[in-house]
């Protein structure tokens, strides 16, 4: 299952295109400015609702045009189109105007690998807590509602210690709040063992080479051995004068160590951008397993993420996988992939 028909109008610097990829690999290639990120970033604005180069919307709109619009119908007839303006957007799925983002991510999942994935390994706990949330929205259905309820509440006890609100009130808050961050801790552990089991098989698949045992651990944002209300009860004289809550699963971690050492620190950018390209894999390979839609791959500029021989090795490793791919690369590849040429614009 995969994209088998793309509209793109008003993108960047794109002229008006209309693709009909294969459900294998599809690479776009030529100089860059060219405009082959800027395709791949429409497949990405369609299934999340926004860019991954840009937070605001105005720099993507091409200039003249007063909005953009992307369409795509996947190879089981679904069609997702949305269209956006510099204030306003306006989604549809198969002819019905859809407003919920987590509609179009539900029915287009898909795998970012860019030239800033190894920040999933040199960056803070929230890219982390992110890429384990995206795989848990498309693989576990009770995972957005529990984090949903967590999210209000937790705003809730914020709020409530911000206004100096009595413990008993707070109290009464934290105890359905530690139901909810049970869920999600079991969930997002479960997770974390899916990956390991994950990452062992694409280590049998591609032999991406590392100083040492990668080792994936689960940290939940409090102590270990305690309660959770236990934690909040002791924390919360300091919550109140910091005015947030410092212990929860929102403060949780997957944890990466290379040799019992923490990767961002014993790994150099290359090694931690191949332990990125794996942890993005082993994700892609855990949604075309469970996940109820086709699954995507989106490889932009591997040349900057990966080595000669590395990138190789992945090239002649994706036309056997079930997923659709999209690469954007300056030279055309040796592989056998379905190619269009970018250059000014135009998609050919």
């Amino acid at each position: 299952m995969s994209i088998e028909r793309l509209v793109i109008r008003g993108f960047r610097n794109l002229a008006s295109v209309e693709l009909a990829p294969s459900p294998g690999v599809n690479c776009l290639h030529g100089d860059n400015g060219a405009g082959k990120t800027s395709v791949v970033e429409a497949i990405h604005l369609l299934a999340r609702g926004r860019s991954f180069r840009s937070a605001q919307i105005t720099p993507v709109i091409r200039h003249g045009s007063d909005s953009l619009r992307v369409v795509a119908r996947l190879q089981r007839g679904t069609t997702l189109g949305i269209e956006r303006s510099r204030d306003q957007w306006r989604g549809r799925i198969d002819g019905r105007d859809c407003q919920r983002l987590s509609e179009f991510a539900a029915a287009l999942p898909l795998v970012l690998i860019e030239p800033d994935s190894h920040r999933l390994v040199d960056e803070g706990p929230e890219r982390r807590r992110q890429y384990l949330d995206w795989q848990l929205f498309h693989v576990e259905h009770d995972y957005l509602q529990s984090w949903q309820r967590y999210s209000r509440l937790l705003r809730q006890r914020n709020a409530a210690m911000k206004a100096g609100a009595e413990d008993r009130t707070v109290r009464a808050l934290e105890a359905p709040m530690a139901l909810a961050a049970d869920v999600i801790n079991q969930l997002r552990q479960n997770q974390v063992a899916r990956l390991r089991r994950a990452m062992s098989q694409l280590g049998g698949e591609l032999s991406f080479r590392l100083p040492g045992e990668i080792q994936l651990s689960y940290r939940s944002g409090h102590p270990q051995g305690m309660a959770l209300v236990e934690a909040w009860d002791q924390q919360r004289a300091s919550d109140r004068e910091r005015g947030f809550t410092q212990r929860g699963p929102h403060r949780a971690d997957l944890r990466l160590t290379c040799g019992g050492h923490p990767a961002a620190m014993e790994l150099s950018r290359g090694q931690q951008k191949l332990l990125a390209v794996s942890l993005l894999l082993a994700k892609l390979a855990i949604l075309g397993e469970s996940a109820s839609a086709p699954t995507v791959l989106l490889l932009d500029d591997p040349v900057s993420e990966l080595d000669t021989q590395h990138l190789a090795e992945l090239l002649d490793w994706l036309p056997a996988q079930a997923f659709q791919t999209w690469i954007t690369t300056t030279a055309q590849p040796a592989q056998a992939f379905t190619l269009f040429h970018v250059e000014h614009g135009q998609v050919i």
